[in-house]
């Protein structure tokens, strides 16, 4: 991942608490989007804009769509040290 990939990575574990392994594709592909967004070199049309929307909708990142998250549980994932489950070293 880039450097505007990894800091999108960490902004994205830190504002949604509810992510875990699973997420780690679609959150890829919404790091990918949000660096290019980003970049002022880089064009982000209207189909760019609808992809980046549709992804961040599946993961529970609109006000709309978390409502729907179960923020919840108690469910041991592997890979939550990526976002911010216990093991970690960050709250949860």
């Amino acid at each position: 991942m880039t450097a505007a990939e990894k800091r999108a990575w960490k902004e994205f574990a830190a504002e949604m608490s509810w992510l875990n392994s699973s997420h780690r594709v679609l959150l890829r592909l919404a790091c990918l989007w949000t660096a290019r967004m980003e970049d002022p070199k880089a064009e982000f049309g209207v189909s760019a804009t609808q992809a980046l929307s549709s992804i961040l909708s599946k993961l529970g990142a609109t006000p709309v769509d978390e409502s729907k998250v179960s923020h919840g549980g108690d469910e041991d994932d592997q890979g939550e040290e990526f976002f911010g489950g216990p093991g970690s070293g960050r709250p949860h």
